[in-house]
């Protein structure tokens, strides 16, 4: 951006379930009356990875002039909708199942880290057609930033939903998986193997991952296999089904284990 703008303040968004955490499927509409301010007065908004930075095109105090701004607009913050451009978002991150509305973010709701301001969310029941998520950045905290020549960088951070995973087996081949288990290299231990009988009516070999929830991501962090341990014990194990599949945004389910309501990952597995 040339010199002659200054940056007023920026947003960047993180999410775990992405990789590096850049969080890149968000679209930022500022509103009619923050178009208007910004027609008015001067602003640009440039977009960045995971966000956006928020530039003033004049050369007078910031200070001053936002302080003029809220006086000569009768308007107390820039106002954004945001919406998202990924229809899994819900799903992959860690929100009430049961949960309708709208995120809403404010630089006056903030916890302080050692480099940015980081803004949290307030869960607001609104109408469903409303935006995914609404963000506001008050004239009076950014003065009062400036004025501490503090820089307003703002992130907001989301985190990954955790489920229990479920591996049904549908053994076709007539396989003996009395002593198959579930391993990986990870420190993730799944419960022994339960017959079950799934929606169509057939038997499966149930493989849970009991009380270890795992976050969801993009791209699979853990990588499990289906092995059998029958055989003497100089001997090297057998895989059955070597690489299984990992949780999915588009299969949750819900289920409640000791009277507690829990998200599971269901997977269907043919041998």
């Amino acid at each position: 951006m040339n010199s002659q703008f200054n940056m007023i303040f920026s947003i960047k968004v993180f999410h775990e379930y992405f990789e590096k955490n850049i969080c890149n499927c968000f679209i930022y509409k500022p509103t009619k009356k923050t178009c208007e301010l910004i027609n008015r007065y001067g602003f640009i908004i440039k977009k960045n990875s995971n966000g956006f930075d928020f530039y003033n095109s004049k050369n007078s105090n910031l200070i001053d002039y936002l302080s003029y701004i809220e006086l000569a607009s009768e308007h107390s913050s820039f106002e954004f909708e945001i919406e998202t451009t990924n229809s899994n978002f819900i799903f992959f991150t860690e929100i009430s199942t049961d949960w309708i509305g709208q995120i809403q973010f404010s630089s006056s709701k903030f916890i302080t880290t050692e480099k940015n301001i980081q803004l949290t969310a307030t869960y607001s029941s609104q109408n469903s057609t409303a935006s995914l998520a609404n963000l506001k950045i008050y004239f009076q905290d950014l003065i009062a930033l400036l004025k501490n020549k503090q820089s307003c960088n703002y992130t907001i951070h989301f985190e990954s939903r955790t489920t229990q995973w479920r591996y049904y087996f549908i053994n076709k081949s007539g396989i003996n998986l009395t002593n198959a288990i579930i391993s990986g290299k990870s420190p993730i231990q799944f419960e022994q193997a339960t017959i079950v009988t799934i929606q169509n009516g057939k038997q499966a070999i149930l493989f849970s991952s009991g009380r270890n929830f795992i976050k969801m991501s993009e791209i699979p962090k853990y990588k499990f296999d289906l092995i059998d341990i029958s055989g003497l014990k100089n001997q090297s194990k057998k895989i059955v089904f070597k690489g299984l599949p990992s949780s999915s945004p588009r299969s949750l389910e819900i289920d409640e284990e000791n009277g507690t309501k829990i998200i599971t990952s269901p997977m269907y597995v043919y041998i």
